[in-house]
């Protein structure tokens, strides 16, 4: 019998991404929004919003967690997984993306958060004098 669980999405962050440890490694979650619209029968047009948990593991999270923001837009290809736990003897679940990859779907923000983006070695290009004020 043939099976597949895959899905690709995308979508804005509208929680931001919390890291924490879980044994040897580590595990980002966030929440995806997703926006859809499909015409009703009479022709006009039905907004559906879906609200996705994400978690993303080891440095593929600590990278996302690092330069996604919410309102961020992003893409995710990852699998479902549903997670099954107990609180207080009630039985609780959520569907849950368990993500592969993920891409930005704009250019990232030029902020504190995304400290990696700044030229490497040192001084930017406009802080290094020029040859005139050099020999002066």
């Amino acid at each position: 019998m043939f099976q597949t669980n895959k899905i690709q999405l995308t979508g804005n962050i509208t929680k931001a991404p919390e890291t924490r440890q879980a044994g040897d490694s580590t595990v980002t979650s966030a929440r995806l929004m997703h926006n859809m619209e499909f015409p009703k029968g009479d022709g006009e047009f039905v907004e559906r919003i879906a609200a996705i948990d994400l978690e993303i593991w080891g440095k593929r999270g600590e990278a996302f967690a690092r330069h996604i923001t919410t309102k961020t837009p992003v893409y995710v290809d990852g699998y479902l997984l549903l997670d099954q736990w107990e609180h207080e003897g009630k039985p609780h679940s959520r569907l849950l993306i368990r993500v592969n990859d993920w891409q930005f779907l704009t250019a990232p923000a030029d902020d504190a958060k995304t400290k990696d983006s700044q030229p490497k070695g040192g001084a930017k290009k406009a802080d290094k004098p020029s040859r005139a004020t050099a020999a002066a």
